[in-house]
């Protein structure tokens, strides 16, 4: 058996889950760090890398913060970053739910699903479809799809939190099994 981290074994490590109190925690810190030296810039890549985790927990105010970041009011960097504080802390006391996770894996699909056979999708939807039966978890389906991420080189989606936050390490890969089609550019 191979040895992976300080004599445990593959089949007996396991990554210990985290909690939508953990993940908000995450997000807040990375949230405050930006904040110590603000730039608008920052708060831009911040929104943009956090957009699928926070549409799970409201899409409403995922606007909401988009039309903060857009600051078409032209408002001073303080009052941006303070008022998308607010609303930000606010979405993520919103528990997400089957369908607001569905509604961003749905989202996330747009970007890659061209990529997949129609086996491939066929897959997908049967994840979406346990899913919804609460017959799979959600880690689950993200530890299948972050990888595809990476094979079709979408930076956007490699840079998204939900991955990182939600997915399963210690799931199984079935389309790490199964060849991407090739793209154009």
């Amino acid at each position: 058996m191979k040895r992976t981290t300080e004599g445990m074994t593959k089949s007996t490590f396991q990554m210990p889950k985290l909690t939508e109190k953990d993940i908000a925690e995450y997000v807040l810190e990375r949230f405050y760090e930006l904040k110590e030296v603000p730039r608008m810039q920052d708060l831009v890549t911040f929104h943009s890398n956090n957009k699928y985790l926070i549409m799970a927990h409201s899409q409403v105010h995922l606007k909401e913060l988009g039309n903060v970041v857009a600051n078409h009011e032209k408002q001073p960097l303080k009052k941006v970053l303070n008022d998308y504080q607010k609303i930000l802390i606010t979405t993520l006391k919103i528990k997400p739910t089957v369908k607001t996770h569905i509604n961003a894996l749905m989202h996330i699909f747009g970007f890659f699903g061209k990529y997949l056979s129609q086996k491939e999708k066929s897959i997908f939807m049967q994840f979406i479809k346990g899913y919804r039966e609460d017959k799979i978890k959600l880690g689950k389906i993200l530890s299948e799809i972050e990888p595809i991420t990476y094979k079709i080189n979408n930076l956007y989606l490699i840079s998204q939190t939900y991955f990182l936050l939600y997915s399963d390490p210690n799931m199984g890969n079935v389309f790490n099994r199964v060849s991407i089609k090739s793209f154009r550019d």
